[in-house]
């Protein structure tokens, strides 16, 4: 039986890739989905590794309160280059990117 975040939702994407980890509810911004295919289109090779949180989930990584990953609006990624990914996503038409050299990984937002 297929589950519905088994739905392909994209040429790379799946629901399940940006579903919560605890609860496996999905909001996804289809502008965040269209960034996100933009830089794989650029021959990165992306991983998310957080996508949409519920409150509880937020509250458990310590997100800020109106986190954009509450409304589906905002992932974290990792990337085979990290660097290039940041400086792609910047001219991406993301409202916000962040990345954290320490942790390896960049935050979007839209």
């Amino acid at each position: 039986m297929l589950r519905i975040n088994e739905i392909k939702v994209s040429k790379n994407f799946y629901l399940k890739d940006f579903e919560c980890p605890c609860c496996n509810k999905v909001m996804l911004h289809p502008t965040l989905l269209e960034n996100l295919e933009k830089l794989i289109a650029s021959g990165l090779k992306i991983k998310i590794t957080s996508g949409y949180r519920c409150e509880k989930h937020n509250k458990e990584v310590r997100g800020v309160p109106n986190s954009k990953h509450m409304k589906g609006m905002a992932c974290d990624i990792t990337c085979n280059d990290i660097e290039k990914a940041y400086e792609m996503a910047q001219k991406l038409g993301f409202s916000y990117v962040k990345i954290d050299k320490l942790k390896k990984y960049i935050h979007m937002e839209v």
